[in-house]
């Protein structure tokens, strides 16, 4: 199996310890799509990154220990028109974070990058899965739906900008995975509660996407497939660093569905990973190897 992501690319991140005064900062390979390339790739699922960088220092830190990790990089293409991407994410002593983007180079696709997207879409491996978020240009996005569809590939979607995604997209989607905030955004209403978490899971299902899972600000999430919802808790960890947490869930959920388990059982691989990953620093440097990821799940069920 193939996870494809052609989404916020490769990016690099300046990592603050603590808020308002931080101990130190460190730069470090992130990005969303980067992030959860290395997620499906640690849990043996073949994974090739399509993504745009720069020309620049930062595509070096971006990219480093994604190659040296043996993702596929043979998506991720430069330019000169702009700077690899870039985040600052500034992380507060109770593990929650506060994050500034720049795209740069993220939003730079010529029309031979995007070509090549859809080339290795299209050429991508019988039942792959597409893992998009909506932090590339939208033709681009278009591109690498529609050659996703000619395949009859299912597109799992984590809309992080939730006012580009048009509601009429749901019905091309087979999982959306918004976090309580992106699903205030994608249906303009307020999520207060758990019970509000499930009413938006399934308004989401009901505009045609397969399964709708809304993540929960403390962990867990909310899953709706068919009109039925279920509510999935996060086990008790101590919380060091949420950075990156919610890639992990998408990453382990994608995996899930890539080794054909059910989308319960997928959602559950997402908290168990989004779980793990806030119990170390970083985004990337605390994701787990499967062996790790299998016996976490396993200590948790």
């Amino acid at each position: 199996m193939a996870a494809s992501t052609p989404t916020s690319n490769s990016a690099a991140s300046l990592l603050s310890a603590a808020a308002p005064s931080a101990r130190r900062a460190s730069p470090s390979a992130g990005g969303k799509a980067a992030n959860v390339a290395v997620f499906t790739h640690r849990l043996g699922i073949a994974t090739r990154l399509l993504g745009r960088i720069g020309n620049d220092y930062y595509a070096r830190v971006a990219t480093d220990p994604l190659r040296k990790a043996g993702v596929d990089l043979t998506g991720v293409t430069s330019t000169d028109k702009a700077q690899t991407g870039i985040a600052i994410v500034i992380v507060q002593k109770n593990g929650d974070k506060t994050m500034l983007n720049a795209s740069n180079a993220n939003m730079e696709w010529g029309s031979e990058a995007a070509t090549l997207a859809r080339d290795m879409i299209k050429a991508a491996p019988e039942n792959s899965l597409l893992v998009a978020d909506f932090e590339v240009p939208r033709n681009v996005l278009e591109i690498a739906f529609s050659s996703a569809e000619r395949r009859r590939l299912k597109i799992l979607v984590d809309p992080t900008f939730p006012e580009k995604v048009e509601l009429p997209l749901l019905e091309r989607f087979h999982a959306i995975t918004p976090n309580e905030k992106e699903a205030e955004g994608l249906l303009t209403r307020e999520i207060r509660t758990e019970d509000d978490a499930a009413e938006a899971a399934r308004a989401l299902n009901a505009r045609g996407v397969e399964i709708a899972c809304v993540k929960l600000r403390q962990g867990g999430c909310a899953l709706c497939r068919r009109g039925q919802v279920s509510m999935l808790a996060a086990p008790d960890v101590e919380v060091v660093d949420k950075t990156g947490a919610g890639d992990a869930f998408i990453g382990a959920f994608a995996a899930a569905l890539a080794e054909g388990r059910p989308p319960l059982e997928a959602a559950r691989w997402g908290v168990a990973a989004s779980s793990f990953s806030v119990g170390r620093a970083g985004a990337q440097a605390s994701y787990p190897t499967r062996e790790e990821f299998l016996r976490f799940l396993e200590s948790i069920r």
